[in-house]
C-alpha cells in the first residue's frame, strides 16, 4: 500500500452535499494533491458524502448537526494516521504535532472576542462553553503547529488568543474565472444581491434591513440550511415591506445570470473571517458593501460599513456612481484571489515537509 504523504483533515465532508465556502477549500486543497501526484487521505469525523474520495472517518453516517465539536472528534479518526503532514484545512486546535507536523489553516477562532453568533446569545454561549474549555486544554498545539490564517482579520485574532506571533495569510481560493463570465455585461440594474446560506450566523436579517432603510431592492440567495430561520426572514421582509427576494438552492449558474445584472453587493455578516462571495461578486463586475469588523474590510475598506445607516449611505453613492471604470477596478482586483494562487502559496509551505 502507497504510503499517504498529507492527511486532509476537512470535517465538514460528512455534514454538507455541496462545497460551502470552506468546502471549496477543502476542494482545492484535493485538487492540487492529485495534480502534484501527492498521495492523501480525506479525514472527517462522519461518513463524507463525496465518495469519490480516498477518505478515512469514525461515524458510519453523515450527521449534519454539532459542528464545532466535530471539528474536535475528528482528531480520534485523524490519530489513526501516520501520514508525512497533516493539513488541518478545518481550522481547529487538535493536538496532531506529536504524531507529524501539522499545518492548520484557519480563521479567527470561535472562542476568540471577535463578533459572530457565538457572541450574540446566551444560547450559542453555552453551547461554546464546553469547546471553550477543551482549546484552553491544547493551546500549546498553537505554538507546535503551523497556522496559516484566511485574512489579516483572522490573523490578528489568531494571535491575540493563542499568543503567538502573527500567522502568514493566504486568502482562500475563489473561483474567480467562473465568475468573470458575467463581468463582460455592463447593462446594470440598481439592485443588491446577498449571497449566503440561509443559517442564522449568516445574518441575513441585516440584508432586509439594508434593503427597507435604502429603499434599494435586494436578492439574497444561498443554500437552505435553517427552515425556521427562512421562514423568520420572511415575515420580518413582509412586516417591514422590505422590496427583497429569497432565492435558495440555486445552481451556480443562475447565480452568475442575476450577478451579470447587478450593481450592488451587500455582506450581511458582522465578524466574518473573509466572505468569498465577496469576491465573487467583485469578479461579476458587483461593487461590494462590507462590514468593517470583517475580513472583507481589508479588500475594500473604501466600501466597508460601521453600522446600516452607515451601509445606506455607502451603497447609494455607489449607484450613482456605478460606471465601466468602477465596474473593471472591482474584476480586477478579484483577480489576485483566483484559486490557482491560493494553490501556489499552499504548496509553497507544504512542500517543505514532503521533501
Amino acid at each position: 500500500m502507497e504510503e499517504i504523504k498529507v492527511a486532509v483533515i476537512a470535517h465538514g465532508l460528512g455534514m454538507s452535499r455541496g462545497y460551502s465556502g470552506e468546502g471549496y477549500v477543502y476542494k482545492n486543497v484535493f485538487e492540487l494533491l492529485k495534480e502534484k501526484n501527492i498521495n492523501f487521505v480525506a479525514v472527517s469525523f462522519s461518513k463524507p458524502y463525496d465518495t469519490s474520495l480516498n477518505s478515512i472517518y469514525s461515524l458510519p453516517f453523515h450527521l449534519p448537526k454539532f459542528d464545532k465539536y466535530q471539528r474536535l472528534l475528528v482528531y480520534f479518526t485523524a490519530k489513526k494516521v501516520k501520514p508525512k503532514l497533516f493539513f488541518n484545512a478545518s481550522g481547529i486546535l487538535i493536538p496532531l504535532s506529536n504524531i507529524a507536523p501539522h499545518i492548520i489553516y484557519a480563521g479567527a477562532p470561535a472562542i476568540s472576542s471577535v463578533p459572530s453568533k457565538y457572541t450574540r446569545s446566551l444560547f450559542w454561549r453555552l453551547y461554546l462553553l464546553p469547546f471553550r474549555i477543551i482549546i484552553s486544554r491544547i493551546k500549546d498545539e498553537a505554538k507546535k503547529a503551523t497556522i496559516i490564517a484566511n485574512s489579516l482579520y483572522s490573523a490578528r485574532a489568531i494571535a491575540k488568543v493563542f499568543e503567538i506571533p502573527q500567522p502568514q495569510v493566504i486568502y482562500p481560493p475563489v473561483d474567480v474565472e467562473f465568475y468573470s463570465k458575467a463581468f463582460e455585461n455592463e447593462d446594470r440594474e440598481s439592485v443588491f444581491v446577498t449571497i449566503a446560506r440561509f443559517e442564522r450566523g449568516k445574518m441575513i436579517e441585516n440584508a432586509i434591513k439594508f434593503s427597507h432603510l435604502s429603499g434599494i431592492k435586494g436578492i439574497v440567495i444561498g443554500s437552505l440550511n435553517d427552515k425556521r430561520y427562512y421562514k423568520e426572514l420572511m415575515r420580518l421582509r413582509d412586516r417591514l415591506n422590505a422590496d427583497i427576494k429569497f432565492l435558495p438552492n440555486l445552481p451556480r449558474e443562475e447565480v452568475l445570470k442575476i450577478l451579470s445584472k447587478a450593481k450592488l453587493y451587500f455582506h450581511p455578516t458582522i465578524g466574518e473571517h473573509f466572505g468569498i462571495p465577496i469576491i465573487e461578486a467583485m469578479a461579476s463586475g458587483v461593487v461590494p458593501i462590507v462590514p468593517k469588523e470583517s475580513g472583507g474590510s481589508e479588500i475594500v475598506p473604501q466600501f466597508s460599513y460601521d453600522n446600516l445607516e452607515d451601509a445606506v449611505r455607502i451603497g447609494k453613492e455607489i449607484i450613482e456612481k456605478y460606471s465601466n471604470n468602477l465596474r473593471k477596478e472591482m474584476h480586477e482586483k478579484a483577480i489576485m484571489f483566483d484559486k490557482n494562487n491560493f494553490k501556489e502559496k499552499i504548496y509553497d509551505v507544504i512542500s517543505k515537509y514532503l521533501m
